[in-house]
């Protein structure tokens, strides 16, 4: 004989959820912690000197955990350990080869290759992880931005002014095109997730996103601060999980999506505190 007590607990056991995904046949459930992110640490300071940065803009990590970040202003690329402490740093301003004028976006390849958005001098150099230059990316660019690198290994650039993504082998060959005035305003950033390529547009405050071969798929988010709301969306990021981070800069905070565009959560908020962004 089963009593009342025992029939409801039996009744419970029949269900197990994680991230509102059934799983199946699984006699448990489980209480999840609703989305929470807490911030660790920061690293670097206003200046121009070594591990300080006056507009810093990409960021990137290698294979062996090293923090790349561009300088806008100061026109440099600094070389960071886990911890933010400074290791090394290249670049400076002018239009030679290893010179800046105004670098971007960031992106490591597998065998710490440095891929750097040249914004002002129009142009993607390539570096060793030492700093070392090693060519540029034969194509033209009307103020591209964000860089990032594929499953494959191929070199993704937001060519912004063109309203275009861009796609290189990593020897640096032209692939494909995908984007235009149809479709984006204004993208900063493509990032690979769910075998889909994800495009932050800045200037119509929504993430769009396409299939491998470049087709139009769905867009989200619109103008405004609420819940999947977005003011000039910059930098993304795809997390080991699957989820996609996006730099909501108007809104100074980070918002968390699944790949289908459903709001996960939100951190940050203005400020210059830790936790608190003014413009990410």
């Amino acid at each position: 004989m089963v009593t009342m007590m025992e029939s409801t607990t039996l009744a419970i056991l029949q269900e197990f959820r994680v991230n509102v995904e059934h799983v199946r046949d699984s006699p448990f459930l489980v209480l999840v912690k609703p989305f929470q992110v807490r911030p660790v640490f920061s690293f670097g300071e206003a200046g121009s000197s070594a591990g300080m940065f006056r507009d810093s803009r990409g960021l990137a990590v290698s294979a062996r955990d090293e923090i790349a970040v561009t300088d806008f202003v100061n026109n440099t690329v600094q070389i960071f350990n886990k911890n933010g402490n400074f290791i090394r740093s290249f670049g400076r301003q002018g239009n030679n080869q290893g010179e800046f004028n105004h670098p971007h976006g960031i992106a490591m390849d597998k065998n710490n290759n440095i891929f750097v958005v040249d914004n002002g001098n129009s142009r993607i150099q390539i570096f060793s992880s030492e700093g070392d230059y090693q060519g540029n990316l034969d194509s033209q660019f009307s103020d591209p931005c964000g860089l990032s690198e594929d499953s494959d290994g191929n070199v993704i650039v937001a060519d912004s002014m063109n309203q275009q993504i861009k796609i290189f082998s990593p020897e640096g060959k032209f692939l494909m095109k995908i984007g235009g005035q149809d479709s984006l305003k204004y993208p900063i950033h493509c990032v690979e997730c769910d075998k889909k390529f994800i495009v932050s547009d800045m200037n119509g405050h929504c993430i769009v996103v396409f299939d491998r071969e470049g087709n139009f798929q769905y867009r989200f988010g619109k103008l405004g601060s609420g819940e999947g709301e977005f003011i000039n969306p910059r930098y993304l990021s795809v997390t080991k999980s699957g989820f996609l981070l996006v730099c909501d800069s108007g809104n100074h905070r980070i918002q968390v999506f699944e790949p289908s565009g459903q709001f996960v959560g939100k951190f940050g908020t203005k400020g210059s505190e830790l936790g608190e962004f003014s413009t990410p």
